[in-house]
């Protein structure tokens, strides 16, 4: 597909997978407050939570989860570890489908567990720890293989991207908005 038709397609595909995405959040949480576990929020949550109004650190904040971290985890989890597999696999004159099949299966649970890594730590050179469990963990593995489907569908990366930024951009005004209630 063109761009712009990937970019149509997903756009129809988008308001699905945010539904199934943001339901799977809800039910992990319930579930879990069934059974007396405590989640924690993912840590970007916090922190777009605790800026106080719109300056340049937040707007910073926001240009990142809303676009370059997509990009950047598209390139890496669908780009990297969904299509390089594939790609090869018919290279070397293999069935692609099995290794299609296989790496978005470990790209998407890669891509859920990489979400509860304290990258700060990680970066500032302090050594690998994770951070506390949070509802997300089945909605992010659900949209890893919803993007890995979106890629394959396509044959474009343009739509797991465009797809990333938009559901980024969703929950980013979510926050936004439940900040407001909240106080």
């Amino acid at each position: 597909m063109r761009t712009g038709e990937a970019a149509k397609f997903t756009l129809k595909a988008f308001p699905a997978v945010c539904a199934i995405a943001m339901g799977l959040c809800l039910l992990t949480e319930r579930v879990a407050g069934a059974f007396g576990v405590e989640l924690h929020e993912q840590d970007m949550v916090g922190l777009v939570r605790s800026c106080a109004g719109w300056n340049l650190m937040f707007a910073a904040l926001v240009a990142q989860i809303a676009v370059l971290i997509p990009l950047a985890e598209e390139a890496i989890f669908r780009g990297a570890l969904f299509a390089l597999p594939t790609f090869v696999a018919r290279r070397l004159g293999l069935r692609a489908r099995p290794f299609a099949a296989v790496a978005a299966i470990a790209s998407s649970a890669l891509f859920a567990f990489a979400h509860y890594v304290d990258w700060q730590r990680v970066f500032a050179g302090k050594g690998f720890s994770l951070i506390g469990w949070n509802n997300a963990f089945l909605a992010l593995f659900f949209i890893g293989m919803a993007h890995c489907w979106l890629m394959r569908r396509t044959r474009s990366f343009t739509a797991p991207a465009l797809s990333h930024i938009l559901f980024n951009t969703v929950n980013l005004v979510l926050i936004g908005v439940f900040a407001a209630f909240d106080g």
